[in-house]
């Protein structure tokens, strides 16, 4: 008799993984701020363009981190540590470069001169 059994693909469960992993959509959010940076979306005011592109990047990596997020988890097989520390350790070096990104947001002058 044949065996019908669903089997799941085979997907990374470790912490080194889930860091990588994490890692990944932090440098595409940074990839996509970069580009959007680069295109000089402002009108007269630096800071509105700037601002935007970091909003639409933050805004995707919170969307495809925890959509990722989600998926790892469900089908964690009893290593839920490995995954819930691998993205929080793909957190420490995005907190810090949001906080100087958004210091420097905050240095840009306003206005059209």
């Amino acid at each position: 008799m044949a065996d019908h059994t669903v089997r799941r693909p085979s997907v990374p469960l470790g912490l080194t993984a889930n860091l990588t992993i994490g890692a990944g959509v932090h440098v595409l959010a940074l990839l996509v701020y970069g580009t959007l940076s680069l295109l000089r979306l402002e009108g007269c005011d630096r800071a509105d363009g700037l601002a935007a592109g970091w909003a639409l990047a933050v805004l995707l990596d919170l969307l495809l981190g925890g959509i990722l997020l989600a998926g790892a988890l469900r089908r964690t097989d009893g290593r839920r540590w490995a995954v819930l520390a691998g993205w929080a350790l793909s957190l420490v070096p995005f907190a810090a470069l949001a906080g100087v990104g958004m210091n420097y947001l905050a240095t840009l002058p306003g206005g059209c001169a």
